[in-house]
Parts: C-alpha cells; sequence; structure tokens
C-alpha cells in the first residue's frame, strides 16, 4: 500500500525526536502532520462505515462509488470534488 507524504514526513520527525528536540518548525509541521493524519483517518472511518452499509443493503453502485473514494483517499490523502 501506497504511503502518504504526511505519514512519512511524521515517522522522520518522530525520528528526529528520538535524537534531539525538534525546533519551533518542526514542532509546527508536526502539528499540521498529526492534523492531516486525523482527517485522513477519520474520513477512511467515514467511507469503512458507508462501504459496510453499502454490502448490507447491497447497495452495488454504491459500493464502487465508495471504492472509488477509498481508492483516491489511499492514494492522496482525500476523495476528489464531487464526492460526499
Amino acid at each position: 500500500m501506497k504511503m502518504l507524504p504526511v505519514h512519512q514526513r511524521l515517522a522522520e520527525l518522530y525520528t528526529i525526536s528520538r535524537r534531539r528536540p525538534l525546533s519551533a518548525a518542526e514542532l509546527t509541521e508536526q502539528q499540521h502532520c498529526l492534523h492531516a493524519n486525523a482527517v485522513y483517518c477519520w474520513e477512511m472511518g467515514r467511507l469503512n462505515n458507508e462501504a459496510l452499509l453499502a454490502a448490507q443493503t447491497e447497495d452495488t453502485a454504491w459500493q464502487q462509488v465508495i471504492s472509488a473514494q477509498l481508492y483516491e483517499v489511499r492514494m492522496n490523502g482525500k476523495a476528489g470534488k464531487g464526492h460526499r
């Protein structure tokens, strides 16, 4: 699975913080990464819940839309315009 750049940077900042205190700019960047990660997690959770509902109601058209949105979020960190 593809890793989003924000997740890679968050891992880098964590590794740096294990060796030395982060600078003010790095702390700000870390907060931005944490925010982006939270948005990503909430979006994936929402879509996974919708996918479950679509499966339970046997709505294949909705499942296809959700699958496309899940793919976009995994690849880009967010669904494209026109979704939701």
